[in-house]
């Protein structure tokens, strides 16, 4: 159930309308990392999520988001104002102007209109965390962009409070996947093949005209990995001898979700058991606290 409440989470206040800024701002309204891409990608996540207590956080930050999108939105109205009655502001942005009489629409900064493409959700509760994590980071940077293009005091302010949440999203989300007690790279129920996944293939080799090189970092030497070179350069190539994928061999976490298709060796029922132990357990705790 969703109940709105009118007051704004964070009270909105600026100096001179500017409407050129605030057809910056539609980036967090109608944008691919604004508030309604947010909201909408961790309610879905949630609405799909088998864990209670994933599902709870999901449901909580995401229905934030829909707070953040109002503040956004009085925000963006603000500094619109002008383009209701003066012509000059109304050039700074026809589409919002005419078509949406001056006020918010959802439409990114540069026009385009706000579409269902942006969100990131797979139904696997680990994979929809990551793609949380990196959707505040993104978030968080478009602030820091438009919080340096204005020199209002009341929006900087705004922005800032926006700013902020998004890292106590990202450490929530973050939490919630290590909660999980799963190895980093652990991704379903299927076992990458052995060492083809410790293989890094230099594909970008030899030395540009601007001095770029082969470079050795953590990110192909160490931490378990090794370098192959290309047979083109004389290497090896990656190990591309066949293996047969084998489901159930991946390490996973009770907090998993239920594994999808048809050929999961019996993953599926497994996965789904623990869920339904969880519940019931959960229920039974309930019960007694009541």
């Amino acid at each position: 159930m969703y109940h709105h409440v009118k007051k704004l989470m964070y009270t909105v206040e600026i100096g001179e309308p500017d409407p050129k800024f605030g057809k910056m701002l539609l980036e967090q309204f109608g944008g691919a990392n604004g508030e309604l891409a947010a909201a909408m990608q961790y309610s879905i996540q949630g609405l799909n999520c088998e864990d209670a207590a994933r599902k709870d956080l999901l449901m909580d930050i995401g229905t934030e988001e829909l707070s953040h999108l109002e503040v956004v939105g009085a925000l963006i109205r603000m500094h619109l104002k002008p383009m209701k009655s003066s012509r000059e502001a109304a050039e700074a942005d026809p589409l919002v102007a005419i078509a949406g009489g001056g006020g918010v629409s959802l439409f990114d900064s540069m026009g385009n209109a706000w579409t269902a493409n942006y969100l990131k959700i797979t139904g696997d509760v680990a994979v929809d965390l990551r793609s949380n994590i990196a959707a505040e980071a993104r978030a968080k940077i478009v602030y820091e962009r438009l919080i340096s293009f204005t020199q209002d005091q009341g929006s900087k302010q705004a922005l800032q409070f926006l700013m902020t949440r998004e890292i106590t999203h990202m450490r929530a989300f973050t939490a919630a996947l290590d909660s999980m007690e799963k190895p980093h790279f652990a991704v379903g129920i299927i076992e990458p093949t052995p060492q083809l996944v410790d293989q890094f293939f230099n594909a970008s080799t030899g030395e540009s005209q601007y001095g770029e090189s082969d470079f050795v970092g953590p990110w192909n030497h160490g931490n378990g990995l090794v370098v192959v070179e290309s047979e083109i350069k004389g290497g090896s190539g990656l190990d591309v001898k066949p293996f047969d994928p084998k489901p159930g061999t991946e390490a996973t976490s009770p907090i998993d979700s239920t594994p999808v298709g048809e050929f999961t060796n019996g993953v599926g029922e497994k996965q789904a058991a623990l869920h339904e132990k969880a519940n019931t357990k959960a229920a039974k705790t309930a019960t007694v606290e009541v």
